[in-house]
């Protein structure tokens, strides 16, 4: 009964996740041409961009908090030794646990965090007078909300996986 919104889940969870990483390449690329440009300008030109640090150090931010989001796929960082050399209830039930504490602590980060964006958006970036400091700040609960429907899955995934195999038997 659950396996077609566990399904529908897993599909948003792996378009975000080809999204993020899409947008950290581009991140990556705009950090890679912005610093060429300014070292160009400062040192070729004697005439420094006076934003290219600021908007690189931008990026960086976005980029950080997506590849959290990237590496919270389940499977992709996890130290898994201890865990596995139990027995296999035991080890679901921690697991589940494990999960279950990152989706409450990532649900506590997105509501922290709207509101510390909200407190930013009074500040303006120095160098670039049109940019709140809000859209920064943004990255957190951003990054941390794209965090909870990877949470659901791994958390749900022992569940709905093993009787799905135990249905084929």
């Amino acid at each position: 009964m659950l396996h077609r919104p566990f399904e529908a889940l897993v599909a948003l969870n792996t378009f975000l996740i080809r999204a993020c990483t899409a947008i950290i390449a581009a991140l990556l690329g705009v950090i890679v041409i912005v610093m060429i440009t300014a070292v160009t300008m400062r040192y070729g030109l004697g005439n420094p961009l006076s934003w290219g640090d600021d908007l690189s150090q931008i990026c960086l931010v976005w980029l950080t908090m997506l590849g959290l989001v990237v590496g919270m796929r389940p499977g992709h960082l996890a130290v898994e030794g201890l865990v596995q050399s139990l027995p296999a209830r035991l080890e679901v039930m921690i697991l589940v646990a494990i999960h279950v504490m990152v989706l409450a602590m990532s649900l506590l980060v997105v509501w922290y965090g709207i509101a510390f964006a909200r407190q930013g958006m009074a500040r303006i970036v120095p160098s670039m007078d049109w940019l709140s400091q809000g859209y920064i700040y943004a990255a957190v609960p951003v990054a941390f909300a794209l965090i909870v429907p990877s949470c659901l899955e791994a958390a749900l995934s022992p569940f709905l996986r093993r009787t799905a195999n135990d249905g084929r038997a």
